[in-house]
């Protein structure tokens, strides 16, 4: 499945999400501007209230007639302002809440679902840290758009028409002060958003190197490198207090601008509107309405310059968390890509080649298999033997699309497996890692995870198959036993045994071995022998070994090197033909010693030989 479409552009990427709530959103953006709307009002209302009282001379009941209308206007705008606040919140209940967590919610599924190339060269803390943030920072920008940034627009618009109203001078002069002081504020937030921006670089940086120390802590304790690890994050935070400080100076800088501005335009308001009064051009009541306002019009302008850091702050951090996951996955399902249909099993690597880094990128693009050819027959189990390095792992990997190749082709009974999804693909594939990673999870879900839907006694009866069963029952809270970070509380032995038993419960049609039995001890992997051999019967299944012991009884074993097959044969026809093979048979069955004396080491090769010669002298042979 590949990974939802979401934008990689910060504005398309907020639009995204906002048309799934549309009528929220346009709620939030409507009601609060018609707050700000109505609250202005509400000054030109008292306006009236005021002209109307200082021209009233007669009898209390013309006053009262007189006074009616701008009062039920005014009380009528007071209600309609506490309506529109209500209507605000209920919005904000529906829409808020609800968006983050479908932000939280797709950048999961589109996170996880990336190429695993992804992974192999990002950190997994920075990952971490910007799938977790970027939700709230989402919302944040949603927040003062349509709570501060909007309403606050059209706030001055609003007043400047009833400045208008009041005095065209007074107003042309008061909307050139606005322009100066946002003018000033944008150009000095500029600074900020730079400054924020590698601040927050720097900070997604070391939380990336906290969590891989601490995801790899048993390695700092083997090492016992603690002060190295805290030298290492001191030079990481010392750049991470470096930025913060020049981006808190710039902040400070910003904010004692508007501050002083702030001040001079309200002394100058006031003062604009008191000359404008003394010398005839306003009424008493514009002058109430003037200064009432002013007051509002530069707390809101003051909280604003105040949001600008922050707003800046966010964007940049938006942004680097969207350049950071919503990146385009390497491999991806094809359009039109259907379901894989396995009846036999068959597996055909095609001429195939591929490379990490494709040819002409610069040191590192030489291809690891070239012009690759294997067909494996349904239900053959093949062991892949070499040297480190040789490709075997590469060609797993290629099996179950953590990469694509890049030339040739891989199929399943005939289907290419880039035109089917991958999903499908991965479903009809069990993997025994060598390195099993379990989820902080109970024992009993590690294991079901090769199946979810599967049954207690199902599970149960796969980890008896894989010898799990005798172990876990000794544990104190049995199947329920929570096994840490990584499976970190249980062996590596026990995790290699859940991990068996999590494939046998799959029941794919096709079964990968990568060293599966290379953790446990000798005793521990008799046992599993003939649980693995059950395991084995009726699926293709291909073999990593680097012990030859644990694939010998394979019906085919290849023997790679360098990307390329230098021999190809079952265990008996590999040691007569010599080469390689029998080379490494040698080494392994004879107790190779490399740091003995050259007499010791050749004796030690001639009595791992025996077995060939004894074939090689058997009337068969």
């Amino acid at each position: 499945m590949n990974a939802p479409a979401l934008p990689n552009r910060l504005n398309r990427f907020f639009l995204y999400f906002a048309r799934q709530f549309r009528w929220g959103c346009l709620g939030l953006l409507a009601f609060p501007v018609l707050g700000r709307a109505i609250f202005a009002s509400i000054a030109f209302a008292t306006k009236q209230l005021t002209d109307t009282v200082l021209s009233l001379h007669g009898p209390v009941h013309d006053a009262q007639r007189a006074l009616a209308g701008p009062f039920v206007l005014f009380a009528a705008l007071v209600g309609a302002r506490f309506f529109c606040d209500a209507a605000m919140w209920f919005c904000s209940y529906h829409t808020r809440s609800p968006m983050l967590i479908r932000i939280k919610e797709e950048v999961f599924a589109y996170a996880q679902r990336l190429s695993p190339a992804y992974f192999e060269s990002t950190l997994s803390g920075k990952i971490a840290h910007r799938a977790v943030m970027l939700p709230d920072q989402m919302l944040m920008l949603f927040d003062m758009t349509v709570f501060d940034f909007i309403p606050g627009a059209m706030f001055f618009v609003f007043v400047a028409a009833y400045f208008y109203i009041a005095s065209p001078v007074f107003c042309a002069a008061a909307g050139l002060g606005i322009v100066v002081y946002f003018t000033g504020s944008l150009l000095l937030g500029r600074e900020c958003a730079r400054r924020a921006a590698a601040n927050n670089e720097t900070r997604a940086a070391v939380t990336g190197r906290i969590v891989d120390v601490i995801t790899n802590v048993r390695n700092v304790f083997c090492f016992a490198n603690q002060t190295l690890e805290d030298r290492e994050l001191t030079r990481y935070t010392g750049e991470e207090r470096d930025r913060r400080m020049a981006l808190y100076r710039s902040v400070v800088r910003l904010r004692c601008s508007q501050y002083v501005m702030d001040i001079l335009m309200w002394i100058g308001f006031v003062g604009g509107a008191l000359y404008e009064w003394v010398h005839g051009r306003m009424t008493a009541g514009d002058f109430v309405m003037v200064t009432a306002l002013t007051g509002s019009l530069l707390q809101t302008a003051y909280n604003l310059g105040q949001r600008i850091p922050d707003f800046y702050d966010q964007l940049g951090s938006a942004r680097e968390s969207i350049e950071t996951l919503i990146v385009p996955a390497t491999v991806r399902d094809q359009p039109g890509a259907v379901t894989l249909a396995v009846s036999r099993g068959a597996i055909h690597f095609e001429r195939i080649a591929f490379a990490y880094e494709p040819r002409g990128r610069g040191r590192g693009s030489r291809n690891i298999v070239n012009d690759f050819e294997l067909y494996i027959p349904p239900g053959q189990r093949v062991g892949l033997v070499g040297p480190s390095g040789a490709g075997k792992t590469t060609l797993m990997g290629l099996l179950m699309r953590m990469h694509d190749v890049t030339a040739g082709a891989i199929r399943i009974d005939g289907q290419d497996i880039r035109a089917v999804t991958q999903e499908s693909l991965r479903g009809t594939i069990g993997l025994i890692p060598q390195d099993t990673s379990l989820f902080h999870r109970s024992l009993l879900e590690n294991i079901r995870y090769g199946r979810p839907d599967a049954t207690d006694e199902e599970v149960i009866a796969a980890a008896k198959r894989a010898h799990a069963h005798e172990f876990i029952v000794e544990l104190e809270q049995g199947y329920d036993t929570l096994v840490g970070e990584r499976g970190i509380k249980i062996s590596g032995g026990q995790r290699q045994r859940i991990a068996i038993a999590r494939a046998i419960l799959r029941d794919a049609p096709i079964l990968l071995l990568d060293e599966a039995t290379s953790a446990l001890d000798s005793h521990s992997e008799q046992m599993i022998q003939q649980a693995m051999t059950e395991a084995m019967t009726g699926k293709t299944v291909i073999a990593i070994a680097h012990r030859l012991s644990t694939v010998m009884d394979m019906d085919r074993l290849i023997v790679l090197d360098r990307g390329v097959i230098v021999a190809d044969g079952s265990h008996a026809e590999l040691l007569l033909q010599g080469g390689l093979y029998a080379e490494l048979w040698r080494k392994q069955s004879g107790g190779f010693n490399p740091v003995g004396r050259p007499e010791e080491r050749q004796n030690a090769a001639d009595e791992g030989l025996s077995d060939v010669t004894s074939i090689r002298s058997s009337p068969a042979a």
